[in-house]
């Protein structure tokens, strides 16, 4: 078992809940279970600043990357307070933190994310796995890992017409071959800067500029990238009192490196908790 203690900024809830990531799930009991780069585990808090978490994967190093703990929250929040629009957001989203997830997972989930709602990305991705995912025996229950990229670019559209997918089916398949072929090399993306890295990305069909901006933000910690969907738009808009155009500039400017934590706690509380806006230009 890994013990972590005196963990500020990270709710488990919050964070597991908030729309970043789609294979964990809550026990009547408050207890996280799922998996991570083929490691089942389950997560719960001890106490506020504590938090246990029991794996097939017991490395702390593994899990520490994963949930990001070398970014400075409080260094973050201090800027982003300076922001009074915000302070409600990060008040309610205070202990989200945004993870380091496996690429080629963050790629594949996030296709399948593209005008869909969280329960059925869920119900989606959790049965690509169940049918395509090694096996994993953890805790008395069985777990499946996400299938790798080798193993889904086999796979024609009638074998992924179980998992219900729809239009998405083909860009699975086009991410797989792409990726499994060195088409799109995962190894180099992750050191190109956000513009190449984006634009190496958008080679596979059914991931634009949205869902590329997710994989930057939400698997390779480029935390100066602000997703930019329907509701972040509207969000945006309203709150600041700016017109569509000028969203994209206007986030990078105002936020800078924090970006992607802002859109999180933005995102939390407008359209996960569902506050209702009040313009108010800042």
């Amino acid at each position: 078992m890994i013990k972590l203690y005196n963990i500020d900024h990270f709710n488990l809830e919050q964070t597991f809940l908030c729309g970043q990531a789609f294979r964990w799930e809550k026990d009547a009991n408050g207890v996280f279970y799922g998996v991570v780069a083929n490691c089942a585990a389950k997560v719960y808090h001890y106490d506020q600043n504590t938090i246990y978490i029991e794996s097939s994967n017991p490395d702390l190093v593994f899990w520490s990357n994963y949930l990001n703990f070398s970014f400075d929250y409080n260094k973050a929040e201090e800027l982003l307070s300076k922001d009074k629009s915000l302070l409600a957001c990060i008040k309610a989203g205070n202990g989200i933190r945004i993870l380091r997830q496996d690429l080629w997972e963050t790629i594949v989930s996030f296709i399948i994310s593209a005008n869909n709602n969280i329960p059925r990305i869920k119900k989606i991705i959790n049965k690509m796995c169940e049918l395509f995912g090694e096996e994993i025996q953890f805790d008395g229950k069985v777990f499946y890992g996400f299938p790798t990229p080798e193993v889904l670019a086999k796979l024609d559209l009638a074998d992924l017409a179980p998992i219900r997918a729809g239009f998405r089916d083909k860009y699975i398949l086009d991410a797989a071959k792409k990726v499994a072929s060195g088409e799109v090399n995962l190894g180099q993306v992750a050191k190109l800067n956000n513009k190449t890295a984006k634009a190496e990305l958008m080679k596979i069909k059914g991931v634009g500029t949205k869902v590329a901006d997710c994989i930057l933000l939400f698997s390779l910690g480029r935390h100066d990238v602000f997703p930019l969907d329907v509701w972040t738009k509207r969000i945006v808009q309203e709150l600041y009192g700016i017109d569509e155009k000028s969203v994209p500039d206007f986030v990078c400017k105002k936020f800078g490196n924090n970006a992607g934590i802002a859109q999180q706690y933005l995102y939390y509380y407008y359209a996960i908790e569902g506050n209702k806006l009040q313009s108010s230009a800042v």
